[in-house]
């Protein structure tokens, strides 16, 4: 009990801190005004103009939720140890696996807030046009979360041993690795090269593979997802996201704050 009140602590103290933060307001006005400005662009297309409010829609809510969950992520513990109050947190009974787990927590949360209150604008846009908010856009939101959590993840192992700007190209590296992810190894096959084909493939092992997250067909033309994928899908960023916990608690660990 003791130790699921220091967890909830933590993790609300560090949910209070990124909500308060003024970059993610300016991102969040600027994620709806793009949400609602879908409605202009859709109606200048010659085709059909719902489609494309759903596609960019879709877009403009994943790209807030990578841009948070990268942000937030890198900045997790550089915050504490330019206010100093690492140096308080270690010194008290509070295990440094709990601090961490508690930090991504408080960073799922705020994902999950960001990603909702966007996706409430684009379900009003959506709802006001009298067009059908279908289930596979539901389907599209959830990937989206655990896409964003995965991330989030990765940004805290990188933060836990490295520089925020550091951490942040890093991080967008293993994102955009993980989209290409398919085409890498379509390209690995055709070359070559054994050693570098075997070092693409040896990466893909290693990077998450982010295509399973994108249903940008599946949205645009109202095609249902399998909810056995999505679970699939989810599970999967489930046990990356553990993995990457783990291994930022054990670098944590081995930092001398004292």
């Amino acid at each position: 009990m003791i130790v699921l009140q220091k967890l909830f602590s933590i993790a609300a103290n560090t949910f209070r801190e990124a909500i308060r933060n003024r970059v993610l307001h300016a991102v969040l006005l600027m994620s709806f005004a793009l949400v609602i400005s879908s409605l202009a662009i859709g109606a200048l297309s010659v085709e059909n103009n719902a489609r494309v409010i759903r596609d960019m829609g879709v877009t403009f809510i994943n790209f807030t939720v990578i841009f948070v969950a990268i942000f937030s992520g890198v900045s997790l513990l550089q915050v504490e140890l330019q206010r100093k109050t690492i140096y308080t947190i270690v010194t008290k009974p509070v295990a440094r696996w709990l601090f961490i787990v508690g930090k991504f927590l408080g960073l799922a949360a705020t994902l999950f807030v960001v990603q909702l209150l966007v996706s409430l604008v684009f379900a009003l846009v959506i709802i006001a046009r009298g067009d059908p908010f279908s289930g596979v856009i539901v389907q599209s939101l959830v990937l989206m979360f655990f896409e964003g959590a995965l991330i989030a993840a990765v940004a805290t192992v990188f933060s836990s041993f490295s520089t925020p700007v550091l951490s942040g190209v890093l991080t967008f590296g293993v994102f955009i690795l993980g989209r290409l992810r398919g085409a890498l190894y379509k390209y690995a096959e055709l070359m070559k090269e054994e050693a570098l084909a075997t070092l693409i493939k040896g990466m893909g092992v290693v990077i998450p593979d982010l295509t399973l997250h994108r249903a940008d067909i599946e949205v645009a033309y109202t095609i249902p997802l399998n909810w056995s994928f999505v679970a699939y899908t989810c599970t999967y960023s489930l046990a990356y996201t553990g993995v990457c916990l783990i291994l930022a608690i054990l670098i944590f660990s081995r930092r001398d704050f004292v």
